[in-house]
């Protein structure tokens, strides 16, 4: 094969993969991410439970991308979860949680590169303290939360593959038992506590 051949190979070949990755108007991705988290509150209140300081999450991006729109819009949902274990005592979470995204990409060809946001819409927040083997069940409001963040990644034909990186926004409600009782801190006042903290997250799926 000869320069020229292969020159010719070479721009028919960016010619697909452009036009895949720039003709697609709804991307599909799956990720893995990790939070670094220090709700000190939760944790001095069950002081004998392990501490929270992580948490790990499975999530799912639907993204629209409109010719002509200026960002992309669309929904994550996220399961947030964490156990931690210390002989007959424990901690863990189970959190779910649903929210609008919202993307801007400056740099959007077969390399993608810009901020991208989220809000919740919706909250589902349990926490269980096992002490010397006895489990109780706690659980709060839904609170609105957030994370801002940069994403960056390629795009390969249909295939989409990328990270996230950001900061999670996320003041808790009441802490409460799960008859609906609210539990108090060293002070006597309506526990509430703070899972904010930063993340990363790696993300692979399609477009179409």
């Amino acid at each position: 094969m000869n320069a020229r051949q292969i020159f010719v190979v070479v721009a028919f070949a960016f010619g697909i993969f452009s036009a895949g990755a720039a003709q697609a108007l709804i991307e599909v991705k799956g990720g893995y991410s990790q939070f670094a988290v220090n709700p000190s509150a939760l944790n001095s209140a069950f002081a004998a439970a392990p501490a929270i300081t992580q948490l790990q999450a499975l999530s799912i991006d639907v993204i629209g991308n409109v010719p002509l729109m200026p960002v992309g819009l669309g929904v994550r949902y996220e399961g947030l979860k964490r156990n931690e274990g210390a002989g007959t005592n424990g901690s863990e979470v189970d959190w779910k949680r649903t929210s609008i995204l919202v993307n801007k990409r400056f740099i959007d060809t077969l390399v993608y590169l810009g901020p991208i946001i989220t809000i919740s819409v919706a909250s589902d927040f349990k926490y269980r303290s096992t002490i010397a083997g006895v489990a109780t069940d706690y659980k709060t409001d839904s609170q609105l939360t957030a994370t801002v963040g940069v994403e960056a990644g390629l795009k390969l034909l249909i295939f989409r593959i990328g990270a996230e990186a950001g900061y999670l926004y996320a003041p808790m409600g009441e802490l409460k038992t799960a008859a609906g009782t609210p539990v108090l801190d060293s002070s006597g006042q309506k526990l509430k506590f703070d899972m904010s903290g930063t993340y990363v997250r790696i993300l692979a799926g399609f477009g179409f």
